[in-house]
């Protein structure tokens, strides 16, 4: 009876207890998180040589190797005239920042010089994902270190090249006998539509780094396992530092910007987790929708271009470049006497390499070789007179002179549409009262390979060169067969040396001299 009594009891307590709960919801969930706005992504590969491409020939590679001071570097130049001046500068003024301090180094004076032959120096130009390997690699790697490992190597990789915007990441690494010494990164971008340059900070507007701080410490805290949803606690300023200079590693990827956190990233939220300090680089992606409202004009053109082909400024041929041969080693091929039959495969080995050479033409030759003079002038080579049809000056008079001068100059200039500014005298004779009749510049040579004398290939490739030193000039002539024939061997043999292949007026700094006579460039 007791026991039926404490059933009922226990009974009337449970639905009394069932009454007052409240009623289930099956469509509950727990709140959720916002979404991310950062995240932690992969690194973005760099464009590299194969896919340099997308730039045409928008992209001039310079190799710079001296082991006098212990130097080599690899970047690449914009090819597009004045607007691209602004880049250039800036990417030089990184390579000639690192020749400075290996000269202070090693009170050892710079000055642009050629490698042995075999140097292998004709491979030019950034090599993708150079810019990410070890330091202590690369400065071992005579692809891109200095002689003997110790020193200072200059690497290079295309990060960016869509619309008129192209960037490009220049690392340098310092070492000596102690190992790596120094190690900085440099990223600049260029718009080659209006010449504006910037390094990768420039693409951001003031007070970017605050805002995206939180972002990314968000992120990560989330990543640490955080369940709290309460705002970001502010950093200090190591934590805004680290970010801001994250900006300075900004590259365009899809749908985006990528910046990079060095190593050592902490922050309050993250410390109140257990989370220590990052140890590895982490590559934070920022969306376009994010960025857009973070960035500066220059940074918004370069959103803007991703995805889109580069469709900068055609380049310039190679002999109408600016070309710097107090920092590179710099040679002038130079034929005479024609054009000839043989005259347009030298153009097109020429073109092939992408190099530039100057061509001292007869005048009686003007006429039937019209096609290829104005050939010469359209691929940006250098035409200069060598008199009407080659007699010994000296042993004409004043007026002869003068008429082998005039009569040339006024056919080439007609054949070709290019001014004559110089001319190269037969046999190289001349006196004083030559040069004053002729009233030009002499361009002469100090390397003379004799192809006129039809040595063996190999010999006249060898003489060619092996014999030049920056600022030389080259004497060939391209009515031999001989000279046609191994045009191009003597040009990569050239290359593979480090040298560049310029017109006479590039090796002069871009102005031909006034007057007198020049056998090489001072």
């Amino acid at each position: 009876m007791r026991a039926r009594a404490a059933a009922v009891v226990l009974a009337v307590a449970a639905l009394a207890l069932s009454a007052c709960a409240p009623a289930s919801r099956g469509d509950w969930r727990p709140p959720a998180w916002a979404p991310e706005v950062v995240r932690v992504t992969v690194p973005v590969p760099e464009i590299g040589a194969a896919a340099d491409g997308s730039l045409g020939a928008g992209l001039v590679p310079l190799r710079v190797r001296s082991d006098a001071v212990g130097v080599q570097a690899r970047v690449a130049l914009l090819a597009s005239g004045p607007t691209a001046e602004p880049f250039n500068t800036a990417v030089t003024q990184l390579v000639r920042g690192a020749i400075a301090d290996r000269v202070a180094a090693t009170a050892t004076a710079y000055a642009p010089a050629a490698s042995p032959v075999g140097s292998g120096l004709g491979e030019r130009g950034c090599v993708a994902e150079s810019t990410r390997r070890p330091a202590a690699e690369l400065l071992a790697d005579p692809a891109f270190g200095p002689a003997g490992g110790t020193g200072t190597t200059v690497v290079c990789g295309i990060v960016a090249a869509g619309g008129t915007m192209v960037g490009q990441r220049i690392r340098v690494v310092a070492g000596g006998p102690e190992g790596v010494r120094s190690d900085t990164t440099t990223t600049l971008y260029g718009d080659v539509a209006s010449g504006e340059t910037s390094a990768a900070e420039g693409l951001w507007a003031e007070g970017a780094a605050p805002v995206l701080e939180a972002h990314i410490v968000e992120a990560l805290r989330r990543g640490a396992g955080a369940l709290s949803r309460r705002p970001v606690e502010a950093g200090d300023e190591a934590q805004l530092a680290a970010v801001q200079a994250a900006l300075a590693t900004t590259v365009p990827s899809d749908g985006g910007f990528v910046i990079t956190l060095a190593p050592g990233f902490t922050a309050p939220d993250l410390a109140a987790l257990g989370a220590p300090p990052t140890t590895e680089p982490l590559e934070i992606f920022v969306p376009a929708e994010v960025a857009a409202d973070l960035v500066s004009p220059l940074g918004a053109r370069l959103l803007a271009s991703a995805g889109e082909p580069y469709t900068g400024p055609v380049a310039a041929p190679a002999g109408a470049r600016a070309v710097d041969c107090t920092l590179v080693p710099c040679v002038a091929l130079t034929y005479d006497d024609g054009p000839s039959a043989h005259t347009t495969g030298i153009l097109d080995d020429l073109a092939a390499r992408d190099v530039a050479a100057t061509f001292f033409a007869q005048g009686q030759n003007a006429q039937g070789y019209a096609d290829t003079l104005a050939r010469m002038t359209r691929d940006g080579h250098q035409l200069e007179g060598h008199t009407w049809n080659h007699p010994h000056l000296p042993q004409l008079t004043d007026a002869q002179i003068a008429a082998q001068i005039v009569d040339s100059t006024r056919a080439l200039e007609v054949a070709s549409g290019q001014d004559i500014t110089a001319f190269r005298p037969p046999w190289g004779e001349f006196t004083p009262r030559v040069l004053a009749a002729a009233g030009m510049p002499a361009i002469l040579w100090d390397v003379d390979t004799e192809d006129w004398a039809g040595p063996a290939d190999d010999v006249l490739i060898a003489r060619a060169v092996e014999q030049p030193r920056a600022g030389s000039i080259v004497l060939l002539h391209d009515v031999h067969p001989g000279t046609a024939r191994t045009a191009g061997a003597v040009m990569d043999g050239l290359l593979d040396r480090g040298f560049e292949l310029v017109t006479v007026r590039q090796l002069f700094g871009g102005q031909m001299p006034a007057s007198g006579a020049w056998h090489r460039a001072p």
